[in-house]
């Protein structure tokens, strides 16, 4: 009881301040955390959670299922070179430099620097994404940052993983090394898979749209739990998993609860952004309480120092990567690449996943002996977050003045929309061709009037004109004919298959940005639903 009480409250807080930041058009992040570190001062507000690893894990599990989700397998593939090179090299890289350079200003273990290192050496994949699309960056930039932000948690907790071992063994081989790894990459994925398989499968073939989001609500604790069971990497799993979740629901013409399902996961999402960074402030005012005041003149110089080798580092090799480039003799000048790296580089906020991965520094080591500078160096994380989060906030005005934000695309979408419409008529003609041949024919004043709304709509888009308002073509007045309602209806979602057919042909057959295949197929998802319920 007190825990739901805790969670009941701390809900309400962090969800009210959330929903003041986006009536506001505010990034919630930052507002937030903040309300979570104040929180922690008042002795009458919640406090921070006893067990943060396991209420943190419930949160993020769930949390980053929910931005896989949201984001586009396609879309990744496309980027896939530099999304592992800076979710792989880049961890790695600032894992060892991280550790290295703080080695040479404390006297902590190596290995628990390192295991810092590898903490913080991830981005997140909340705020990143957050910020980059309020930042209305390029799309290519976009999916750049939100796959590396999904892909790096699985290295930077592996790597984590293996420093943890270092701490508490005193020593580790290079054998036992590649084998935590290769055991948490190939355990991730494997579970990812499978997990990603079987909920598409199961989804695909249900009718009842709550039990089918019901399945993929309690998916990604199950995954999560199931990887880490077996070594693997819990939140590796649940990307995959999602990925392949969205791409079967996506693919699938005939599927029945992907609409309501994008309405669950938009509210889910929301709520469990506002708890994490709620928890992340309440996490820093505990923390930095259970300090001495003398130690934290010591942590401001470590998390500035932190900061300032996040920023360098990131910045030496993202520019690596373009130098690597001009090597191959592209003329990064003229693409774009080298005022999109500029941007990429500074896109490095930390968020809730290094805050979770913080708390499995342990608390001693095996003899019991307590290990030093823990409190300090989780002070450092939630410091550090704050900072990168407050600097992300400069994306924006970044991206506009070296004009690499997103273009118009309101040509490509009016395009499309022509060709699903040409489609649905198209399908039109067929089930009159179809109903005469079965004997049935369709009333002639029926096909008529849906033939010249939609072809209103084909004239108004070709004529370059706002096509906005085609969307509510099928929702207009009843007919008066309540003995064809039903083959009315029949003849509607029949065209609105030909649409949705027509929309995935053009994705995986013209490249068409998944962004903008989303929202076309929710205004069908939706246009489909307003249908189904009118009966």
């Amino acid at each position: 009881m007190e825990l739901f009480s805790w969670f009941a409250t701390s809900a309400l807080i962090a969800v009210g301040v959330a929903v003041f930041t986006r009536q506001r058009g505010w990034g919630m992040a930052l507002p937030v955390l903040v309300a979570g570190a104040i929180c922690g001062f008042l002795p009458f507000a919640p406090s921070a959670p006893p067990d943060p690893e396991i209420v943190l894990a419930a949160i993020l599990a769930p949390l980053v299922f929910g931005e896989a989700l949201g984001s586009s397998y396609l879309d990744l593939r496309r980027v896939r070179k530099p999304v592992l090179t800076l979710a792989i090299g880049l961890v790695l890289a600032t894992t060892l430099l991280i550790g290295g350079a703080l080695s040479l200003v404390i006297t902590a273990p190596i290995a628990l620097l390192f295991a810092l290192g590898a903490i913080l050496a991830p981005t997140d994949a909340v705020a990143v994404s957050s910020v980059a699309k309020r930042a209305s960056l390029d799309r290519r930039l976009v999916s750049i940052l939100e796959g590396e932000s999904l892909v790096n948690d699985g290295t930077g907790l592996t790597l984590l993983g293996v420093a943890v071992i270092a701490l508490l063994a005193g020593t580790i081989t290079v054998g036992q090394v590649f084998g935590v790894l290769v055991l948490s990459v190939v355990g991730g994925v494997a579970v990812g898979v499978a997990g990603g398989w079987l909920v598409s499968r199961i989804s695909a073939r249900t009718t009842d749209t709550v039990a089918s989001n019901g399945l993929i609500i309690i998916a990604p604790f199950v995954l999560y739990l199931a990887a880490e069971r077996i070594h693997g990497s819990g939140i590796l799993a649940v990307v995959i998993a999602a990925l392949w979740i969205a791409h079967s629901q996506s693919s699938d013409t005939a599927h029945v609860a992907r609409f309501q399902g994008v309405q669950v996961w938009k509210q889910l999402t929301f709520l469990l952004q506002a708890m994490a960074f709620f928890l992340v402030g309440l996490e820093l005012t505990d923390t930095l309480m259970k300090l001495g005041g003398g130690d934290w003149l010591l942590i401001a110089g470590l998390a500035l120092l932190v900061v300032v080798l996040l920023i360098v580092i990131r910045f030496v090799f993202v520019y690596a990567m373009v130098g690597y480039l001009r090597l191959r003799g592209q003329d990064v000048r003229d693409s774009g690449v080298a005022r999109g790296a500029a941007v990429i580089a500074w896109a490095g906020a930390r968020g809730p996943v290094s805050g979770l991965a913080a708390f499995s520094i342990p608390l001693a080591m095996d003899d019991g002996t307590a290990i030093p500078y823990r409190e300090a160096l989780l002070c450092v994380t939630f410091i550090v977050i704050l900072i990168t989060l407050v600097l992300a906030q400069t994306i924006g005005p970044l991206a506009r003045k070296l004009r690499v934000t997103s273009a118009d695309e309101g040509g490509v979408t009016r395009r499309v929309n022509i060709e699903l419409v040409r489609a649905a008529l198209e399908r039109l003609d067929d089930e009159e061709v179809q109903a005469e041949l079965r004997g049935t024919p369709l009333s002639a004043e029926v096909v008529e009037k849906i033939r010249q709304e939609f072809q209103l709509s084909l004239d108004h888009l070709v004529a370059h004109v706002d096509h906005d308002d085609h969307h509510d073509a099928d929702d207009e007045s009843e007919l008066d004919h309540d003995h064809a309602a039903h083959s009315l209806r029949q003849l509607e979602l029949s065209m609105l298959r030909a649409e949705e057919e027509e929309l995935v042909r053009i994705r995986d057959d013209e490249g068409l940005p998944d962004e903008i295949f989303r929202e076309l197929l929710h205004q069908i998802d939706l246009r489909r639903e307003t249908l189904r319920n009118s009966r």
